[in-house]
């Protein structure tokens, strides 16, 4: 390879590991802190230390064999968080969370990189060569995990109706990457060592443009349904009122946990501003209110007319996105936690 080009190769493949890093520091910074961004900036991190390794590794075979047991153990984890990200993008979608099975998910990678220090790669080369195809596999399996989850929320995120939002785009992106990262490993064999490495940098440098771009065209929609809105008079009111109405029964919205105002208001065909309005002013009630009052409707209901149920597939059932804001949500509407108004349904 001429000197040249290697240089331009090993600047480009670094420029990844380097900007992994200062994304993942942004990520776990970025305010209001959420599970969903500590998450990314956990798996930007571990995607910047496997693509160090890979770099480096490229163009100094004679690299200590520590960092490559350091680079695999990584690899452990970018499925993992791949998962949880996505995961929390679409629990914290409507509401914020706390969440703790994200323990589960990394501690058993975290114990398998601990044994892994009983079984240096010094030491059981052959060990840790076979491994990667078990971290392939693990990887490809969490990723098939967070597909589906997409899959089950496609109704908000691909609506034909509402816009695609920024953290949306970013959500997409990021899940696309990291199987577009998990295909280039893979086929290392049939290509080279620095592809894997490559198509981070690559995917991380056209995701951040692509999302600056569709900031600024959100901002500029936005500007315009500033200057779009207007005041609604009475009659206008009580017709969107009964259009809301309409479109929550006929498409039972509520039953998805991660229906938005900017939907809702998509498919009435209103600004989001006036939705918020005429729920505030003509029923005194948030948004959150408003469609949680539809799902303790089906809440009741399921907690009369199926008591095999517990509480936990009651409130994944009428879409809650956890038990916790289930259990308040019923007890603020109804003045009574859904247990006991199961067992006084009995008496």
């Amino acid at each position: 390879m001429p000197m040249f080009a290697g240089h331009l190769l090993f600047l480009f493949s670094a420029l990844g590991a380097i900007n992994g890093l200062f994304l993942a520091i942004y990520f776990f910074s970025r305010r209001p802190h959420r599970l969903a961004n500590s998450m990314l900036g956990a798996l930007l991190l571990v995607i910047a230390v496997r693509t160090a390794k890979s770099t480096l590794y490229f163009f100094n075979r004679d690299l200590a064999v520590e960092f490559l047991q350091i680079g695999l153990s990584a690899c452990l984890l970018i499925g993992p968080l791949t998962y949880l990200y996505v995961h929390y993008h679409l629990v914290e979608f409507r509401q914020a969370v706390s969440g703790h099975e994200w323990r589960w998910h990394l501690s058993w990678p975290f114990f398998v990189i601990a044994l892994g220090c009983f079984f240096p790669y010094s030491e059981y080369r052959i060990i840790w060569r076979y491994s990667i195809y078990g971290i392939h596999a693990v990887w490809f399996s969490y990723l098939l995990a967070a597909a589906w989850q997409l899959w089950r929320s496609r109704a908000i995120l691909f609506d034909d109706v509402a816009p695609m939002s920024r953290n949306t785009f970013l959500l997409l992106s990021v899940f696309c990457s990291s199987g577009v990262i998990l295909i280039a490993y893979v086929t290392t064999p049939l290509t080279s060592y620095i592809v894997g490495a490559l198509s981070f940098t690559f995917s991380v440098h056209i995701t951040v443009i692509a999302f600056m771009l569709r900031k600024e065209a959100l901002v500029d929609a936005g500007k315009k349904e500033k200057y779009q809105n207007r005041k609604l008079t009475e009659d206008d009111a009580l017709k969107l009122l009964a259009s809301l109405n309409q479109v929550m029964h006929e498409q039972q919205l509520h039953l998805h946990p991660n229906l938005t105002l900017a939907l809702l208001a998509k498919k009435t065909g209103s600004l989001q501003t006036t939705v918020s309005q005429v729920l505030n002013d003509r029923l005194n009630k948030s948004f959150n209110l408003y469609v949680n009052e539809f799902r303790i409707e089906d809440a009741k209901k399921l907690l009369l007319n199926e008591p095999h149920l517990n509480m936990e597939l009651v409130a994944e059932r009428c879409g809650f996105n956890s038990n916790s804001t289930f259990f308040a949500a019923f007890k603020k509407i109804t003045e009574q936690t859904p247990a006991s108004y199961r067992a006084a349904s009995k008496l």
